[in-house]
């Protein structure tokens, strides 16, 4: 149990995009039930997921077009000098 939960919290903070995103969608939750009709801790639960998804979609993003971030070739060996 123990275990899982570690994994969870791990995957959930990988990276400050993530983090960023997920902590805006859940304050974004609790604020909305203004808006929004709903409960507060499902609204946050659900808005934290998609600022996580977001984040996450971010990160990916933005480190696939870094310019320190280049993928390197792969080069096949064909002998001779």
């Amino acid at each position: 149990m123990i275990r899982h939960l570690l994994v969870i919290v791990l995957t959930v903070f990988q990276d400050n995009y993530v983090r960023i995103g997920t902590f805006s969608g859940l304050l974004a939750g609790f604020w909305s039930t203004e808006f929004i009709s709903g409960e507060p801790v499902s609204n946050a639960l659900t808005f934290g997921f998609i600022g996580w998804g977001l984040g996450a979609y971010l990160a990916g993003y933005l480190a696939d077009s870094s310019q320190y971030s280049k993928k390197k070739k792969f080069r096949v060996f064909q002998g001779g000098r």
